[in-house]
């Protein structure tokens, strides 16, 4: 939903001790949707997508996300044809509907792509549609260039081709036509809050905010279109991954939560971490020991953000 830059420069400043980065790879960015066979197949089919597991939450994994009312339902995994290991999980609930990514939270999943243009043509007859784009990014040589579009079940997606040398973070381009999740967009009313809890308390670097002008978010917050957004990043180490921090206007929901269950949308992102003992924010529930995959044997918890956003933390040794 950016729609340009302006009036700052994109300089990293160090917040809290980055010695102690926890987050350490994104595995799984999970969507609750209203149905488990008209997102696999649209993501398989039009996406290249595969189906790597099928089935219903234990109880086990319920009880490490404290959401006792989600044992039972159906969920699926799916991995980029890249082969990549950072999956797509859509877990089923009736009321996936309710969401909205002008809401605070977790709002959208960015993949690489490697041609945003010919897939935009590609998906012309699909259940994806248009919102934006391909637009690039910055108004300069090998900048990266992005298409916005809406996934069948309401997933805010954006499609971002990243040319060799394109990146101010020396991130890599796609494999595949449509590869992997690599930035996970937050909306939330306060960047100060976000800044403390992924810099301080998480140990990330953070980017000085910027102004950008999204006058698709601001049609969607009932602002003016010209309003000014202001977004920080906070990169994962690995130069693999990034975390986007949006600060929205004030006013909007938190994502709404079904009573026991994952938030609705883009209900949850993974992480993997060294240690669940060194998180220093309280974890929701007790971790558990999840022998499915992806976790295969690992130890899984959830913390939430200041924008209401859940986070797993998987850890990267098994237990």
């Amino acid at each position: 939903m950016r729609n340009h830059w302006s009036g700052a420069s994109l300089e990293i400043k160090v917040i809290g001790d980055v010695t102690q980065r926890r987050l350490r790879f994104l595995k799984i960015v999970t969507h609750s949707v209203e149905s488990i066979e008209v997102a696999t197949a649209a993501w398989t089919h039009w996406l290249g997508y595969q189906l790597v597991a099928e089935g219903r939450l234990n109880k086990d994994l319920c009880s490490a996300w404290d959401t006792p009312q989600s044992t039972g339902q159906r969920y699926c995994i799916l991995q980029p044809a890249s082969g990549a290991e950072v999956f797509i999980r859509f877990i089923e609930n009736s009321i996936a509907n309710s969401y909205t990514p002008a809401s605070y939270g977790w709002s959208a999943t960015e993949l690489l792509v490697t041609d945003p243009d010919q897939l935009l043509r590609d998906l012309a007859d699909s259940p994806f549609t248009h919102v934006a784009g391909p637009l690039d990014l910055f108004p300069q040589q090998k900048s990266p260039r992005a298409l916005q579009m809406y996934g069948p079940s309401g997933e805010l997606l954006y499609f971002t081709r990243i040319l060799p040398g394109g990146s101010r973070y020396g991130m890599k381009g796609a494999v595949s036509p449509v590869d992997r999740p690599f930035i996970v967009p937050i909306g939330g009313p306060s960047m100060i809050d976000m800044h403390r809890f992924y810099g301080d308390q998480l140990g990330l670097r953070t980017m000085e905010p910027i102004s950008f002008v999204n006058g698709i978010m601001a049609r969607a917050c009932g602002v003016d279109s010209q309003t000014p957004f202001s977004m920080s990043i906070a990169p994962i180490p690995g130069r693999r991954f990034l975390i986007e921090l949006d600060e929205l206007p004030g006013g909007l929901k938190y994502r709404p939560i079904p009573p026991g269950q994952l938030p609705t949308g883009m209900a949850m992102v993974s992480f993997l971490v060294e240690c669940l003992e060194d998180i220093p924010v309280p974890l929701c529930a007790r971790p558990e020991t999840i022998q499915d995959l992806p976790y295969n044997g690992r130890r899984t918890a959830v913390i939430r953000g200041p924008a209401g956003e859940w986070l797993e933390l998987i850890e990267r040794q098994n237990a």
